[in-house]
């Protein structure tokens, strides 16, 4: 049984239709004014008959003020459905016969909170030692995981006679005689997340929680802990968690899988991006100082990166048809192998959750150092390797090798590509560059494919009176499109799981 929402005409949203997600925790995040508070607020309207008076209050003494008469809010299950709508003075729904769908969505209870925290004070009439109890253990141990710290431990909860509700957190600060902090010293943020932990401490299985901007007045790691909560309470529960937030930490944390974003049009539809990249998200509600690229690819020098950053572009094309919705990559040179296994294993922990981190090795180290350590049983280069081995991936060619390949070879119009890339008819390789290079194997093969590609650059430099860098680069473009064109599926094979 799936269950949908189709809203129209409320407030900045024309039109959004939302499909209630699985079980779990997602992060609903958005642009400017693309909804996502309204979105929530007609999610707890599953669960409580006056959420629509709340979020949306008309004005009933202004037709133009605060005007809902061309709203509707149609909720879906299967087949089945039922419109609410402003009707002069409330909202109502039609059919009326259907307005018992929202209770066959399957949660028990819906549970909403805001981006508020109400403080109870207690009155000095209503406050008595003998009604304090101790805060229950869990909730303490969450509270102390999620700030970092033992303070909660001397939290309790004061019982009232009077006031705003029947219950109230005060923390002792001491004793002899004790003495308490009551609920208007505790920071907003620390508020919030007590109240949120109470209310998830005491919900039914399988129910529906929204949370509007979860990192409201909290510190990054606490953000950081309080997802981690909210994730095991998840899965403890069977929960549905819907949790808004602009948070770069959160985005950059949460699994590319579990976040949604609302992207508004400009003629006000919104539409849902579910699995929505996190460099997409950043991109439309970040500075560009916050934004982390989706993956990472670690190789080994400046030439390898020359490559594979046109196979990777035509990688996205290819896998992505020229969707908007592609990944952010990051080709990053390291240093030789080893540095780059080096780096992989010890440093990828200062990564973004969500960045992907993977290396591209030259082909020579799978097909000569590797196969050299297994001969010599040198298990401890091995075992570094192993530590690593999800992330490690080979190229098809050491790049100079797989260059010079290309250029030497009689069947491809190398001249002719590299003139059209240059828009330069002066350009022409003296194929006596070539000698001696087919025969050679292994280390030789590789420093004579080096100085062929090095002198050939520097060739082309002078009669396109480009710099060497440049020339260097574009050649090694012109290489990766040929590759590409002879061998997509092997390209595709290697580089398209990498930027899932």
């Amino acid at each position: 049984m799936t269950g949908s929402i189709h809203i129209e005409n409320l407030r900045n949203i024309s039109k959004l239709n939302f499909d209630l997600p699985d079980r779990g925790i997602w992060l609903l995040t958005a642009g400017n004014g693309a909804g996502k508070t309204s979105l929530l607020a007609c999610l707890r309207r599953i669960g409580h008959s006056n959420a629509f008076p709340i979020h949306f209050p008309s004005s009933i003494e202004s037709t133009n003020l605060d005007n809902y008469s061309k709203a509707r809010i149609v909720y879906g299950i299967d087949d089945d459905e039922v419109e609410y709508a402003y009707r002069g003075e409330r909202w109502a729904p039609r059919p009326r016969r259907n307005s018992s769908l929202l209770d066959q969505f399957g949660y028990p209870s819906v549970i909403y909170v805001g981006a508020t925290a109400d403080r109870i004070t207690p009155r000095p009439e209503d406050f008595s030692s003998k009604r304090i109890k101790n805060a229950p253990a869990t909730l303490i141990a969450a509270a102390n995981q999620i700030f970092e710290t033992t303070k909660f431990d001397d939290l309790r909860i004061v019982n009232l006679k009077k006031g705003g509700g029947n219950r109230a957190f005060v923390l002792r600060v001491g004793q002899n005689p004790a003495q308490y902090h009551s609920e208007k010293q505790f920071s907003l943020g620390e508020l919030c997340v007590l109240k949120l932990i109470a209310q998830l401490e005491d919900c039914p299985h399988q129910s529906l929680v929204l949370i509007d901007e979860l990192e409201i007045a909290l510190h990054p790691r606490a953000q950081v802990q309080l997802y981690e909560f909210l994730r095991r309470m998840a899965g403890k529960k069977q929960l549905t968690v819907i949790f808004s937030t602009h948070s770069v930490t959160l985005l950059k944390t949460v699994p590319r899988s579990q976040i949604i974003y609302l992207e508004r049009s400009s003629k006000g539809v919104v539409t849902p991006i579910v699995a929505c990249f996190p460099t997409y998200a950043l991109g439309n509600i970040t500075l560009g100082e916050e934004r982390a690229p989706d993956v990472i690819l670690y190789v080994e020098d400046e030439v390898a990166r020359s490559i594979i950053e046109p196979l990777v572009k035509l990688t996205v094309q290819k896998k992505y048809q020229n969707n908007s919705l592609f990944p952010v990559v990051k080709t990053v040179p390291i240093g030789g192998f080893e540095s780059v296994i080096n780096f992989l294993s010890q440093h990828t922990s200062v990564l973004p959750g969500g960045t992907k981190a993977q290396a591209l090795l030259d082909n020579d180290v799978k097909s000569e150092s590797v196969a050299a350590w297994e001969n010599n049983k040198n298990y401890e280069r091995l075992q570094k390797l192993e530590s690593v081995k999800g992330q490690v991936d080979y190229l098809p060619w050491t790049p100079e090798v797989g260059i010079v390949e290309y250029l030497s070879d009689p069947n491809c119009n190398v001249e002719v590509d590299l003139r059209v890339h240059f828009s330069d008819n002066q350009i022409s390789i003296d194929k006596n560059i070539f000698n001696n290079f087919s025969g050679l194997t292994g280390k030789e093969r590789r420093q004579k494919a080096k100085q062929i590609f090095k002198n050939l650059c520097s060739d082309i430099s002078k009669v396109t009176a480009q710099s060497i860098e440049s020339v260097e680069k574009s050649v090694c473009e012109v290489f990766a499109k040929y590759y590409f064109s002879k061998n997509p599926s092997q390209i595709l094979a290697l580089l398209g799981p990498k930027l899932c």
